[in-house]
């Protein structure tokens, strides 16, 4: 389901189906494909959220604990692409949503 691809200098991670969800369920596919591109030395990684429709705790955490790898190697960043509100509101309600950098296009 997740899919990465290299642009530049950017790991850029995708979801190939439509209405997807990041849940307890695929996570550990999620956290296997950012940790390619994290040990692959990428120090700009962007999840594209455009087909997303729902991510529970277990996804937000797996964000939160790459991100946290990335900022430790040389101030690397993951950042968020096409986002939806809906999706959005999960990030701000749970006060981690500060911690990314969000982009409509790449």
């Amino acid at each position: 389901m997740f899919k990465s691809e290299v642009k530049g200098n950017l790991f850029i991670v995708r979801v190939d189906k439509k209405d997807a969800t990041i849940d307890i369920n695929n996570v550990a596919e999620l956290k296997e494909v950012l940790k390619d591109g994290i040990g692959k030395g990428y120090k700009k990684i962007i999840v594209d959220f455009k087909n997303i429709t729902y991510i529970d705790s277990s996804g937000l955490g797996c964000l939160m604990d790459a991100m946290k790898e990335l900022k430790n190697t040389d101030n690397g960043e993951l950042g968020i692409l096409s986002i939806s509100p809906d999706v959005l509101e999960v990030f701000t309600a749970t006060k981690i949503g500060q911690f990314f950098k969000y982009y409509k296009s790449i």
